[in-house]
C-alpha cells in the first residue's frame, strides 16, 4: 500500500503545472536520506527536462543556531551532491536557512532539505561557421550549454579527428582571452545506450582538460562530467557514420564567466 501511495503521489507530482518544489525529510542530527526519502529522490530524478534552481537546508530547534547552521548546509550539500551524480545542470545556489524559518510543531517536518525546480527543456547552442565560439561564448549566459561542431572522436578513442583540432585550439584561446571563464567540460559517446565500463566519454574529457592546462589554463576553472550514451544529438542506434560521429564529442557548459 506505501509503494502505491508514493508512485500516486508521484503522477500527481509530475503533471502539476504548478508544482516548482519538492521537500525530503532527515532523521534527527543525519545530513543523510532514510530509505523512503531516498526512494523519494530516485523517483524525483527520474523526471524529464529537470532544471535545478536551487537546494535550501533546514533544521529543527532542538540544538544551537551554530549547530543547525551547520547541519543545514551539510543537509544540502549531500542532496546537491547527488543531483550533480545524475544528469543535470550543475550549476544551482546552494544555501542553509538553519533554524531560521517559521518552525512548524511537528519537529520531523522541520528537518528538511528543498529542492527548487523548474522544467525546461535545454537546447544546446550549435557553434557554426557564422556563430563563431568566441561570438557565441561572449553572448551565453551561465548555465548555457555550447555544441563544438567538429570536436568529434575516432570510435571507442579520445583520439581527435584531424579536423578537431581547430576548434580545440578556439577554445584554448576562448579561455585565455576570458579569464573569469569557467567552464564543465562534457563527454559523450555514440553507438551503444548504458553505462560505458570503458568510460570513453571520461577518457574524451580527461584529455580535454588536460589538453587545455598543458596550455595555461589553470585547472579550477575546469571541470568535466561523463554522461556515456545518455543524451544523444542523433537516436541511437544512429542512421549512419555522420550521425554516429556527431554523437561521440565533447560539449562545454558555462559555469562562471
Amino acid at each position: 500500500m506505501k509503494s502505491v501511495l508514493v508512485s500516486l503521489f508521484f503522477i500527481f507530482f509530475l503533471n502539476s503545472f504548478s508544482q516548482k518544489k519538492i521537500t525530503l525529510f532527515f532523521e534527527t542530527n543525519s545530513s543523510e536520506l532514510n530509505k523512503t526519502e531516498l526512494e523519494k529522490f530516485n523517483n524525483f530524478v527520474k523526471t524529464k527536462d529537470l532544471k535545478i534552481l536551487k537546494v535550501i537546508g533546514f533544521c529543527d530547534l532542538r540544538s544551537s543556531n551554530q549547530y543547525n547552521d551547520s547541519l543545514a548546509l551539510a543537509r544540502a550539500n549531500f542532496i546537491a551532491s547527488l543531483l550533480r551524480l545524475a544528469t543535470f545542470n550543475s550549476v544551482f545556489e546552494v544555501k542553509s536557512k538553519g533554524e531560521n524559518f517559521n518552525q512548524l510543531k511537528n519537529l520531523d517536518l522541520n528537518r528538511k532539505v528543498e529542492i527548487h525546480f523548474k522544467i525546461e527543456k535545454q537546447t544546446a547552442i550549435k557553434i557554426t561557421k557564422d556563430n563563431e565560439l568566441a561570438d557565441v561564448v561572449k553572448k551565453s549566459k551561465v548555465g548555457d550549454k555550447l555544441v563544438l561542431k567538429n570536436l568529434s572522436f575516432y570510435d571507442r578513442t579520445d583520439i581527435l579527428y584531424p579536423e578537431s583540432y581547430k576548434i580545440r585550439e578556439e577554445l584554448l584561446q576562448v579561455l585565455k582571452d576570458n579569464p573569469k571563464l569557467k567552464i564543465e567540460i562534457q563527454g559523450h559517446i555514440c553507438c551503444t545506450l548504458g553505462k560505458d565500463e570503458e568510460e570513453i566519454a571520461k577518457k574524451r574529457c580527461i584529455g580535454t582538460v588536460e589538453y587545455l592546462v598543458i596550455n595555461g589554463i589553470e585547472k579550477s576553472r575546469l571541470s568535466y562530467k561523463s554522461f556515456d550514451a545518455t543524451q544523444p544529438l542523433f537516436p541511437i542506434p544512429e542512421k549512419n557514420e555522420e550521425q554516429r560521429k556527431a554523437n561521440r564529442r565533447v560539449e562545454i557548459l558555462i559555469v562562471d564567466k
